[in-house]
């Protein structure tokens, strides 16, 4: 899977280079958990992401647009922009959906697709990681064979190659033999890949997972 992201990219632009490697800490860190050589997993991370930095400044000085709010302007904190872009710029749609899969089953499905992390893996990541995690929004709550509430900012391979994020909030249910996915899928309106297509891809993802 490839670890470019949006998250990174929505801050290439102005981002200090102390500011990005503390993004960057956020992102690989989710992201190699489980890989086979997690150093090399991140060090190619690093890799893409700069050079996704260098095609967004050439972006941004051909078309003479600066991005608001920059560290040198003195704008908001790290914290600050991720808390607005994922909490406050954000558009959320519902989604509800019953399957006949057991509740137990449907959250690995998740757990498998959307790259969700535990508790215990958040905790192994580095704070700024963990903390990354909580500012966007993170919740991740079990109850074994009944209930399971997850909230993250995700990605998965098949939309656009895992290449964009965006957030899941959902619950998982038991319903009989069955479970009841509910919840909203949710996208910040500061991609610079632009959003508008986003959320009908990410409703095709949770059509075919759930």
């Amino acid at each position: 899977m490839k670890p470019l992201t949006c998250l990174v990219a929505a801050f290439a632009v102005w981002a200090s280079p102390v500011r990005a490697d503390v993004l960057d800490g956020i992102i690989f860190g989710v992201k190699c958990i489980g890989a086979d050589d997690r150093q090399a997993c991140e060090d190619r991370s690093k890799r893409e992401a700069d050079e996704t930095r260098a095609r967004m400044r050439q972006r941004s000085g051909a078309t003479g647009v600066h991005a608001q709010g920059s560290p040198d302007a003195g704008g908001d904190t790290l914290g600050m922009e991720i808390y607005r872009n994922w909490r406050e710029n954000v558009v959320c749609q519902a989604f509800a959906k019953r399957t006949s899969r057991d509740v137990d089953t449907t959250y690995a499905s998740a757990m498998g697709r959307y790259s969700f992390v535990t508790p215990n893996q958040a905790k192994g990541l580095s704070g700024t990681g963990e903390w990354g995690l909580h500012i966007a929004g993170y919740l991740h709550e079990t109850i074994p064979g009944a209930l399971y509430r997850l909230e993250q900012v995700v990605h998965s391979p098949d939309v656009a190659d895992g290449q964009r994020l965006y957030k899941l909030i959902l619950e998982f249910a038991r319903d009989g033999s069955g479970t009841r996915v509910s919840g909203q899928y949710c996208v910040t309106t500061d991609d610079p890949a632009g959003w508008q297509d986003l959320p009908a891809r990410v409703l095709a993802s949770l059509d075919t997972t759930f």
